[in-house]
């Protein structure tokens, strides 16, 4: 009797510590979980722990679906509050919040969603620098993505379309049908190997190409048992990186880091140049240093501040392998979904082969930069696929200053998450009248005057939009004119109408691929 009483008498306090855990955890959850309730901001019912992303996890849901269903059922076509497991974040789509966010008041969002990669290369992309860092990166990167940087670059694309052409033709021999991503893949790869890397890298005709390999292991979903852990890489960065957590497979960017700096003391040692990506990086390098040294101050005692270099070889190496990660993908992707939409829209397509052949005439038959600006048709045919169908279809951006949402009485912390749901804005009637349908009159100079700028965001807007956006156009509208000039594309079996989003990527990607049968002009 008195040894059960004593058992009794030590579990009681457990009992009391474990019913006061369960007690602070639940106070703390619905804490956690009443913060858009209390500001009277609308989103779905947030569960416990998970918050609003079950629909990812599992995934049910693409992401360009689980923004539709925030943007639609939700309100996130004005705003709406949703949870990333415990992190509160808002959803913007109005236009005139979507200008405040982006443009108009950028000084409170300078920077995308904070996330740790702990590996240096990665970690110096533009794409993740924040604040002051980023701005100094990107003030002296701008100038390398001027038209006339761009022109310089245009005979290295023309090469590799060139090539592209080549590979068509060989493979019509034996087939007709054609899966349009993976053999734009290998197009964008060649362009960006050839433009940032400065090497030759055929991947359309050398199947055991390194170039194909490393980017066949950078873009392969991340296994299940690691998807926890690449949700707590982009969620709580800070634990992350105390953990030096990374589930990204790092010998790709080793590689190609590995290629770059090898590339850049080659032409450094034996003084080589090259019109590409890596040059007008080197040169602007070269403007930096002699800028700073004329800045030096004659009084060289330690308060004297001297001049900071932005482009060392880490942030260089860092551009070079960004642009090689942002320009494969989303280009290839493009591609393959304009060439897609010219096989179901065969008039369209018909007009498209007259305005090529209308304007290389007056050109000698040569593919210029003007050439290509005076595409306009061509030009509209790219707008109207990429509001269908944007690579990203989402961006985000950080609060870094408290800021309080026009007409209404919400203030947003420091550090919080809003989303920008692309791909819904461009779906939505209310901006795009039968928003489902392939019209590229939308983009005619009259109808975009009429709409607002912020509706329209497949290279996103401000200051933190695309650095390469009029590279990526000019490589895709030169791999379309080449083929246009010797093929059509038709649709084929294989064809998939409508298009089915695969859900396990944060891009846009056709679950099946982007089937298209090539037939050469007659």
């Amino acid at each position: 009797m008195i040894a059960q009483a004593m058992s009794c008498l030590c579990a009681f306090p457990l009992v009391l510590i474990l019913s006061a855990v369960i007690t602070l955890v639940v106070l703390y959850m619905r804490k956690v979980y009443s913060y858009w309730e209390s500001r009277g901001v609308n989103g779905p019912k947030p569960v416990w722990f998970i918050g609003n992303m079950y629909a990812r996890i599992r995934p049910t849901h693409s992401m360009a679906e689980y923004d539709q269903m925030l943007y639609k059922s939700y309100g996130g076509k004005n705003y709406c509050g949703y949870y990333e497991f415990t992190k509160p974040c808002l959803m913007v789509g109005h236009p005139d919040l979507l200008k405040h966010v982006m443009v108009k008041d950028f000084d409170h969002f300078t920077d995308r969603s904070i996330v740790t990669f702990n590996e240096p290369v990665m970690d110096h992309m533009l794409l993740g620098l924040k604040g002051g860092v980023w701005k100094a990166v990107r003030s002296v990167m701008t100038p390398t993505f001027s038209s006339g940087k761009i022109k310089q670059t245009l005979q290295l694309v023309k090469d590799c379309a060139s090539n592209l052409v080549k590979y068509f033709n060989q493979e019509l021999e034996k087939r007709s049908t054609f899966e349009m991503k993976e053999v734009y893949g290998k197009f964008t790869m060649d362009a960006i190997a050839s433009i940032a890397f400065g090497v030759s890298s055929d991947s359309l005709n050398n199947t055991q190409n390194e170039f194909s390999a490393a980017a066949a292991k950078f873009f392969t979903p991340v296994p299940k048992w690691k998807r926890p852990l690449l949700f707590l890489q982009f969620l709580w960065p800070h634990i992350a990186k105390r953990l030096h957590l990374n589930v990204l497979d790092r010998a790709p960017i080793h590689f190609f880091s590995k290629v770059v700096v090898d590339t850049m003391r080659f032409r450094q040692a034996n003084k080589l140049r090259r019109s590409d990506f890596l040059q007008l990086l080197l040169d602007a390098q070269q403007m930096e240093a002699t800028n700073n040294n004329s800045k030096l101050p004659s009084d060289t005692s330690p308060s004297k501040k001297v001049p900071e270099q932005v482009l060392t070889e880490l942030v260089i190496t860092a551009q070079c392998v960004l642009f090689y990660i942002a320009g494969y993908d989303t280009t290839a992707t493009t591609l393959s979904f304009v060439s897609y939409c010219l096989a179901l829209h065969p008039a369209v397509q018909e007009r498209c082969m007259n305005e090529v052949e209308e304007v290389l005439a007056k050109y000698g038959g040569e593919i210029t930069y003007e050439a290509l600006a005076e595409m306009t048709y061509l030009d509209m045919v790219f707008a109207e696929t990429l509001r269908l169908f944007p690579p990203a279809p989402r961006v985000d951006r950080t609060v870094t200053k408290p800021f309080t949402l026009p007409g209404t009485n919400i203030t947003l912390d420091k550090g919080m998450k809003v989303t920008i749901p692309i791909y819904s804005i461009h779906r939505d009637p209310s901006h795009y009248p039968d928003p489902g349908k392939f019209d590229p009159e939308r983009f005619t100079p009259e109808n975009k005057a009429a709409r607002p700028q912020s509706v329209y965001l497949p290279f996103g807007n401000g200051p933190r939009n695309c650095i390469g956006m009029r590279f990526a156009l000019m490589e895709a509208k030169v791999a379309i004119v080449y083929l246009l000039q010797e093929f059509a594309f038709i649709p084929s079996k294989k064809t998939q109408v409508p298009i089915v989003i695969e859900k396990r990527s944060g891009l846009l990607k056709a679950e099946d691929g982007v089937w298209v049968r090539l037939a050469k002009r007659t």
